[in-house]
Order: structure tokens, then sequence, then C-alpha cells
């Protein structure tokens, strides 16, 4: 933890110009701590309800810290371009939800014009969530991704080919999403969605 907060002191004296954007990364790292350290519990239980879709979300996983600040840094510009290519399929803040029913793990989703709808199962230890869609007029079968919340807030993530392949699906125009592609190349464990709130 001391290693962490060194690092962070580091990279907020030599850009004071950005030391917002810093601490919203530290916020976002430290909340990822707590539910780490309860073993995804915090998710598991926080995950059913309605959620009102607020832009997209990003996630970095990796050991490293200083990779860690790295990436978080990247997320505005990455989250920028995300906003433009969701546009493209009608996917815009106030557009859609998601909602989780605990009791018999269905799930209801609106992003833009689509409709969709299935049964989900939640690992809380390692934040794996498995949306088996409903047959209907897309036919995404079982898509594992990963659940996070943060506060009042929760990112429904995706490998990056998991989305790409998702975003095809929905009609998407998938040559806006190359520069986001080329700018993560870097970064193993990237994962790439939705952010929404309560």
């Amino acid at each position: 933890m001391k290693k962490l907060l060194f690092s962070a002191v580091i990279l907020l004296l030599a850009a004071p110009a950005a030391a917002q954007d810093w601490k919203e990364a530290l916020k976002k790292i430290a909340s990822s701590a707590v539910d780490e350290a309860t073993d995804g519990k915090l998710t598991q239980y926080a995950l059913a309800g309605t959620w009102n879709y607020t832009g997209p979300g990003v996630k970095f996983e990796g050991e490293d810290t200083a990779s860690k600040l790295g990436a978080a840094a990247l997320e505005t510009t990455i989250v920028e371009k995300l906003e433009k290519a969701y546009a493209l399929t009608g996917i815009e803040s106030g557009s859609g939800s998601f909602t989780f029913e605990k009791a018999d793990s269905t799930f209801t989703a609106l992003l833009g014009k689509h409709e969709l709808a299935g049964t989900y199962e939640y690992a809380p230890d390692t934040h794996v969530v498995t949306l088996h869609f409903a047959k209907g007029k897309l036919n995404l079968g079982s898509v594992e991704g990963h659940a996070y919340i943060s506060g009042t807030d929760l990112q429904l993530l995706f490998p990056v080919t998991k989305l790409v392949n998702f975003a095809t699906e929905l009609g998407s125009q998938i040559s806006s999403l190359s520069t986001i592609v080329s700018l993560l190349k870097k970064y193993e464990n990237v994962y790439l969605g939705f952010a929404f709130s309560k």
C-alpha cells in the first residue's frame, strides 16, 4: 500500500494540472481493492436492481501498480473514443438500462434501440458474470464478462475481443474501435464495456 501511495504522490507532483484525474483514478483503485478484499461479495450483493446507462466503462487488470496508474490515466481518452463508437449503434448516456433480478437470476437490458433479456450467473471470487441471452432478433448466445461495483456505479465489462463481437452483432461500424485497440495493445487484461448508475 505504501508503494501505491508513493507512486501516486510522485505522479501527482509531476502533473499538478491533472491532479483531479489522478484523484479519480486513485479512488477507483482503492474501491477495487476493497471489493477484492471481500472476494467480490460487495458486487454480488449490490448487483440486483436497475442500473441506468451513463457511458462507456473501462478497466485495466494487472499486478503492477504503476501500470494500473498509467492505464487509469488513459481512461479518459478511451472513454471519449468509445462514446463515439457506441453512438453509431444508438447507445448514448440516458438511452439504456440493465436490470438484474436476484430472485430468478434473470436480466433485461435496453441499449439504444436494442432490447435484450436472458439469465445470468455471477461468480464473486472472479467477478465473472455470464449472460445467457434469450434467442431473439440478435443471437448472442452466452457471453462472459466482468461486473464491478464502485459506490453507486456498476461497470459491466468484456474483454476487448468480446466487446468487438458484441458491437458487431448490434450493427456497429467497428472501424471506429481500431484506434482504441491500438492504444491498448500493451495492456494484457483490458476490459471495455458499459458504465451504469442506480
